[in-house]
């Protein structure tokens, strides 16, 4: 079964600070963090219920050497994979606008 993303705008804006702020350490951590962004999504997408439900069937993955989850939702009726943020592992979640 293969699932199609979904990304919000919001989490484009995530991803981008976050890329935006490792850049201003080094122009390569901005490469590496938006490399494990895409290689995050492979994996979701090739077990998008392999990674563990959080709250509110909300699932999680950890970015490979950088501390930030990905926080996505599966519709199996649309067979869409959902991403909701890309959020800072010390961020509560619960905090981050719906």
């Amino acid at each position: 079964m293969s699932y199609s993303f979904v990304i919000r705008s919001s989490v484009k804006a995530d991803i981008i600070n976050a890329a935006d702020y490792y850049k201003k350490i080094n122009p390569k951590l901005a490469k590496q963090f938006l490399f494990r962004i895409r290689e995050a999504k492979v994996y979701i997408s090739q077990s998008p219920l392999g990674f563990q439900i959080k709250y509110n069937q909300v699932r999680t993955l950890l970015l490979k050497q950088f501390p930030y989850h990905i926080h996505y939702i599966i519709d199996d009726t649309k067979q869409l994979i959902i991403i909701l943020a890309v959020i800072h592992a010390y961020k509560n979640p619960m905090d981050y606008p719906k």
